[in-house]
């Protein structure tokens, strides 16, 4: 007769690693010669449709930029998607992370001791901006790989996509908008660069060019640490990451709402191609479903990147008004003046697309009632009912920290109170000019 033994499976090994295995262990995993790359396929290039293989190629180039350090972004499947707070990504946007605070730490002290200059405040916004930035999205990166988890099981319930075509079409307009919004960016600084280079070779004091631009451009820094080339390239890298994360802000709100948009679109399509046919009790009821399954999307999607969004509004604004106010001033060279009204113009240009792409996500959602509309009275059903009520009274958007909802009155709500800042300079400037001429006239009478 034998005796019940209780299993633990909790047991610890008989051997414990020692110091000198883990050592060993983490240098293999780091220090290994990199992987071949295989030949590309014709899987390699096929898509399925889904947001988290649309969006692969954005969030790999925001990593080269030290943003969204996730691991397993090429991999089809969302659920390879990892955070690691050791992995080599990671490390990299500790690094770009320090170098970055750094110089917001700089240039709020530059602020501060020097009489509380407007420009000086407006370059410590920046800095300061861009780190908050950057931590918001490491945030973001923790949570990622749940959310695009999500997201393709939402995608998966929705109406099948044909051909491949449509199912291509998400990730090409996902293409073709981050290489028109970064090759805009990319123009702009490097105009700004030649702006900076071309009013730093007119300073007689200094006689390298490399110095000249350095301290011009950041004189923030080398006001209080002394200037070396490695200390000025290096500089210059944290600033460039700056450049980059200002304009991905707004790219990465307007590709989370292509997505958005899209999924919505699917189902309309789904609805418009069946509206002539004889629709049960059940087809309402799943088609009901399935927008609700996108709705919970979008307020899932709006409590991970509202502060994004935000983030990206003010920022625009903020910048629109700064240089409109800039405006009033006169360029020394044409040099400047180009690259002013460039900047501007771009920065209306990304503020309206944001907040067009964003509005989309509302449009879509109230599409449905059009096909609601149209059913007879005897089609009439309790689920169609339902749905109509939900599609009509439920606001389907996403917002700034629930401060405002991203809608078409959104953007004449901007544009109104940019053209209100623009007459309300303009007649301050008249007052202002009267004001002196009066002075030389009084003066004048003295005389």
């Amino acid at each position: 007769m034998g005796f019940a033994v209780t299993e633990n499976h909790d047991t610890k090994p008989l051997i414990q690693p020692t110091w000198h295995t883990c050592l060993k262990r983490w240098c293999a995993s780091w220090l290994h010669w990199p992987r071949v790359q295989r030949r590309a396929s014709r899987e390699d290039w096929l898509f399925n449709g889904t947001f988290h293989e649309a969006s692969r190629g954005v969030l790999m180039m925001a990593q080269l930029f030290s943003i969204m350090p996730v691991c397993g972004i090429l991999a089809k499947d969302p659920r390879k998607l990892r955070f690691s707070y050791t992995a080599g990504r990671a490390f990299y946007a500790y690094f770009c992370a320090i170098g970055i605070g750094f110089l917001a730490t700089m240039s709020v002290y530059f602020f501060a001791s020097k009489r509380y200059h407007f420009q000086k405040m407006v370059t410590a916004f920046f800095y300061c901006y861009n780190l908050y930035a950057m931590y918001r999205f490491g945030r973001l990166g923790q949570r990622w790989p749940a959310l695009m988890v999500k997201w393709a099981r939402v995608d998966d319930s929705l109406p099948p996509q044909k051909g491949l075509f449509e199912r291509a079409v998400l990730a090409y307009r996902i293409k073709l908008c981050s290489i028109m919004v970064m090759a805009l960016s990319l123009s702009e600084h490097l105009l700004s660069i030649v702006a900076a280079v071309h009013y730093s070779n007119n300073c007689p004091a200094v006689h390298d060019p490399y110095e000249a631009f350095f301290k011009s451009n950041f004189a923030f820094v080398y006001y209080y640490f002394p200037y070396s080339t490695w200390r000025g390239f290096l500089t210059k890298f944290f600033n460039v990451i700056c450049n980059f994360m200002w304009s991905y802000v707004d790219l990465f709100v307007i590709v989370i709402s292509m997505g958005l948009s899209h999924a919505f679109r699917r189902i309309n399509a789904h609805l418009f191609l069946h509206k002539r046919e004889k629709m049960t009790e059940q087809f309402w009821g799943e088609q009901r479903q399935k927008y609700r399954n996108v709705c919970d999307l979008v307020t899932t999607v709006d409590d991970h990147i509202s502060a994004i969004t935000m983030l990206s509004i003010s920022n625009n604004l903020f910048f629109i008004c700064v240089q409109i106010l800039n405006s009033m001033n006169s360029r020394p060279t044409l040099v400047h003046t180009v690259y002013f009204w460039f900047n501007l113009i771009i920065l209306i240009g990304r503020t309206l697309a944001v907040a067009m792409f964003a509005a989309e996500v509302n449009d879509e959602s109230k599409r449905p009632i059009e096909v609601l509309r149209t059913i007879p009275r005897e089609g009439w059903c309790l689920e169609a009912k339902r749905f109509a009520e939900e599609v009509t009274t439920d606001t389907v958007a996403l917002t700034g920290l629930k401060f405002f909802s991203m809608t078409r009155q959104l953007v004449l709500n901007v544009t109104g109170a940019i053209i209100t800042y623009e007459l309300v300079l303009i007649q301050f400037h008249k007052d202002e000019a009267s004001d002196v001429d009066l002075c030389k006239l009084k003066r004048m009478d003295t005389l």
